[in-house]
């Protein structure tokens, strides 16, 4: 194996008489070289040490690298391994991973299937086949590289128009490279492509709040809309729950006598109510954070739910979908009321608008954050508080928020409600 000075000329004129003979660089710091074969190949080759070993790594072919080009690879290279990683080790990884495709598709069995929503699980699929498998199927995901994380937003962005959906294909590619890593598929090292991407496009926060008008609107006019659809608003705006966990509601769900009583045996006294709190019991596989939520309903909720038992009360559902299952989509339904109305709003607003109103009816934070099922600062020390003893709170802020529904739809004055009356 003799040492020679390479350069540019000899690489070109150097053979051999071997099978093959390896000519190493006596100007590199390291052991650089070119290895020759009988038949004229000239491939450019690293030898070092890692871990004690001693290891070899082809860094490609002569004419497809300049010298000059191969003695930069070989240090970045021998860079790696003063990092602690082994190039060679790195390679074997890169060859034998799969593809993006096929790292998608175990993101969507291991992950997305057993811990998400059917509509997350639908959203997810849609994004991977319009923006991402187009894109990257094919390569391997390990050679996905920040460059080419920000063309394909790029793209998304300002070719195809879709400024908010360019974010949306960068969260979830995230996911996957981070679910790839969780999965030990990619070395120690690997370091996430979509990290320290900009984000595409701003995002303001939607803060829309129905005004008292605008509540009043909604509700006389959803007494012309069809049930049990148009009641799914209604304990939107009552409970501040999310619409998609109270178009999930189920009859065992609730705790209560009432519903099956008569009306004035249903709601019996304030005072009784606020000492027992009839409950309503979100299971962990319908909240959004996977913990089993309460929900204490108030006399107007209940009213509700009282006007609707004759309706679903022998089925699974509350907002039973003909079909079967539960109702699933109120896109129809929101665009004739918007249209009647005069105003826009998403049924999201609703649960907005029934925190931003128990606020303003003197309802401390960690109460409205323990009723919305939203998170604060130490909530893991002091979830078994929130989550048991601040009943009693969250029914009377529930409660006195329906008091206030009541007056704004009625005009009237009322320390409880049966039915809405206007």
């Amino acid at each position: 194996m003799p040492t020679v000075r390479l350069t540019d000329r000899l690489v070109k004129n150097l053979k051999t008489k071997k099978k093959q003979e390896d000519f190493w660089d006596e100007t590199f710091p390291g052991t650089f070289g070119v290895r020759v074969t009988d038949r004229g190949s000239k491939t450019f080759i690293l030898r070092y040490r890692f871990g004690g070993r001693r290891r070899r790594l082809t860094l490609g072919r002569y004419q497809v690298l300049s010298l000059a080009t191969a003695r930069k690879v070989a240090l970045e290279q021998l860079g790696e391994t003063n990092k602690g990683e082994d190039p060679a080790e790195k390679r074997r990884q890169e060859n034998n991973a799969g593809t993006f495709e096929e790292l998608a598709q175990s993101y969507l069995d291991l992950h997305a299937r057993p811990n998400k929503k059917p509509a997350s699980i639908k959203e997810d699929t849609r994004i991977l086949d319009t923006y991402l498998l187009p894109a990257w199927g094919r390569r391997k995901f390990q050679s996905i590289t920040r460059s080419d994380v920000i063309g394909l937003l790029d793209e998304v962005k300002f070719k195809r128009g879709a400024p908010v959906m360019a974010n949306r294909v960068k969260a979830l590619a995230s996911t996957i490279f981070n679910f790839a890593a969780r999965k030990a598929l990619v070395p120690e090292t690997f370091a996430n492509p979509c990290t320290n991407v900009e984000q595409p496009t701003k995002e303001t926060s939607r803060d829309r709040v129905l005004s008292d008008d605008e509540i009043n609107l909604l509700w006389e006019d959803l007494e012309n809309r069809g049930e049990p659809t148009a009641s799914i608003y209604r304990l939107v705006l009552l409970t501040g729950q999310r619409p998609g966990e109270v178009k999930a509601m189920r009859w065992q769900d609730i705790d209560s006598e009432n519903i099956r009583l008569s009306k004035a045996d249903a709601l019996g006294s304030l005072i009784e109510k606020l000492l027992s709190p009839d409950i309503w019991t979100i299971p962990p596989t319908e909240t959004k954070n996977r913990r089993e939520h309460k929900v204490p309903l108030s006399s107007h909720a209940l009213a509700v739910l009282e006007q609707l038992h004759p309706l679903t009360g022998d089925g699974e559902f509350i907002f039973a979908a003909p079909g079967g299952g539960h109702i699933k989509w109120l896109q129809k339904m929101s665009q004739r009321i918007q249209k009647n109305t005069g105003f826009n709003f998403r049924p999201h607003d609703l649960r907005r608008t029934c925190a931003t109103n128990l606020s303003k009816l003197g309802s401390d934070d960690v109460t409205i954050a323990t009723i919305l099922n939203h998170s604060w600062p130490l909530r893991h020390m002091t979830a078994a508080y929130n989550r048991w003893e601040r009943l009693p709170e969250m029914s009377r802020a529930l409660e006195r928020w329906g008091i206030q529904v009541e007056h704004i739809v009625t005009g009237k004055n009322a320390s409880k409600v049966v039915k809405f009356k206007r």
